[in-house]
């Protein structure tokens, strides 16, 4: 998976609030060795993705530079890639969302999404939020 949409917002931040200049910027040297931990985190089994190293830390940052960036697109996601970002952010933070009330509707179908995916690792989490960033960017841009 080539996240260029994702990796190409790290050398274009000009126009991004300073938490966002400064998430790239931390991220930006090690652009490459981000792509290869996505690519190999993809790679792996969805329960036991474990990357060491500094892979395991870029992938942080990226997860954590995806965080902020997200903040920045022209238009607001739908519904469902809203509910696609809680529930790999809440796999990936390792938070598990309080079981809501039978009529408590919306907070029903975000405990749904996420214990859809509650059996994976937390770095393949980290890896399909930073996807589903991309995607997002690809389809609606960022502020410039």
């Amino acid at each position: 998976m080539s996240a260029t949409a994702y990796l190409d917002t790290l050398t274009n931040t000009a126009a991004f609030d300073p938490s966002v200049q400064n998430a790239a910027a931390a991220l930006a040297p090690s652009k490459e060795t981000l792509q290869a931990a996505i690519d190999a985190a993809l790679a792996m089994d969805e329960t036991a993705a474990t990357l060491s190293g500094e892979q395991a830390e870029v992938l942080k940052k990226g997860f954590e530079y995806a965080t902020q960036v997200v903040k920045m697109l022209t238009k607001e996601p739908a519904p469902e890639e809203k509910l696609d970002l809680y529930k790999y952010f809440k796999r990936a933070n390792n938070e598990t969302p309080a079981q809501p009330s039978m009529f408590n509707f919306e907070a029903k179908y975000k405990y749904n999404a996420w214990k859809e995916i509650s059996h994976i690792s937390e770095q393949k989490a980290l890896v399909l939020y930073i996807k589903q960033v991309d995607a997002l960017i690809s389809k609606y841009g960022t502020r410039s």
